[in-house]
């Protein structure tokens, strides 16, 4: 996982194949959805983070970058061993309930993470502060 400001994301040119595509896609604005922009599938939505599920998710193959365009949560981590022997949908991504978190991160406005192949994350989880109303970007990297 990295989690930065987005005026660094130029510094992870190399690990990220489209980054050029990535910057164009960042500098539009988009309504609520789901897009394919080139390789890239991208989802804008809106919502007020809720306590966490107890699901994590993972894509098998591709990167996930998750963007906070509005307001903050926390992401929770778990071991990537985790998904060892999980089945993936017929997109690939993995489904794991039974793990306990190990780290959280805020996700701020104006901020980033990358979430790497078999990385398990939970998004929307509520900051104790308030429950405020999130706007984030979801872009999946096709490998």
């Amino acid at each position: 996982m990295i989690h930065d400001k987005l005026s660094n994301l130029r510094h992870y040119a190399p690990i990220l194949d489209d980054i050029d595509l990535i910057v164009e896609v960042l500098a539009q604005a988009y309504e609520e959805g789901t897009y394919q922009i080139g390789s890239l599938s991208v989802k804008v939505e809106s919502y007020v983070p809720s306590g966490f599920s107890g699901t994590f998710t993972a894509h098998d193959s591709a990167t996930t970058m998750v963007v906070i365009l509005e307001g903050e949560e926390l992401f929770g981590l778990t071991y990537s061993e985790r998904c060892k022997g999980v089945a993936r949908d017929e997109k690939g991504w993995l489904a794991i309930d039974d793990s306990p978190i190990k780290a959280v991160v805020t996700a701020k406005k104006g901020m980033f993470t990358l979430f790497l192949p078999r990385e398990p994350y939970a998004l929307g989880i509520a900051c104790t502060n308030s429950p405020s109303v999130v706007r984030r970007m979801i872009i999946v990297l096709q490998p």
